[in-house]
């Protein structure tokens, strides 16, 4: 995994179009034979932001087993709207983000600007952190720590979106 981070060039100047590269092909070295979990919209005010996708190699989420959330942008949203959001819902959950002042800086070096139509995938590999994706681009990763917060903005059961987790987990009614 690490030979295929370090020789990996992120380029979020001119990414692959979303387009090129089918959705989960990038990914299959991390994440083989993806299968979706479920899917959800994220609004504010009434506005799509994104829609979101949860997939596992089984297509059933498990914690403690590889996972892919991929947000695809209905939207033009900052690098930095991206990420003091991701820190603010950290906060929210009640995670310590004060202990950890590089996380901002880690989340700005593998998440982009977004336009409508780009998408960001995190890949949650137990143990090993995350890696993420900008349009099927790999971009970087982030250790344990980060990535547990991180993923837990939309799979903790207290998350500030509790009917988008449930649409994540295929549990939505």
């Amino acid at each position: 995994m690490l030979s295929l981070l370090s020789s990996a060039q992120a380029n979020t100047e001119n990414p692959t179009p979303v387009s090129a590269v089918s959705a989960t092909s990038a990914w299959d070295a991390f994440l083989p034979t993806p299968k979706p979990v479920g899917e959800g919209q994220f609004r504010r005010w009434g506005f799509l932001i994104y829609d979101a996708t949860l997939w596992s190699s089984n297509g059933q989420y498990k914690a403690n087993e590889p996972f892919a959330l991929r947000l695809s942008y209905a939207r033009n949203v900052s690098r930095d709207q991206i990420v003091d959001a991701s820190i603010d819902q950290m906060r929210e959950l009640g995670v310590d983000v004060a202990q950890h002042p590089d996380w901002p800086d880690k989340l700005r070096r593998v998440f982009a600007d977004v336009n409508k139509g780009d998408s960001l995938t995190g890949i949650y590999m137990p143990g090993n952190g995350a890696v993420f994706f900008y349009n099927n681009q790999l971009t970087g990763q982030v250790d344990e720590a980060l990535a547990q917060a991180f993923f837990s903005i939309w799979l903790d059961p207290q998350t500030t979106e509790p009917d988008l987790r449930l649409s994540l987990l295929g549990l939505a009614q």
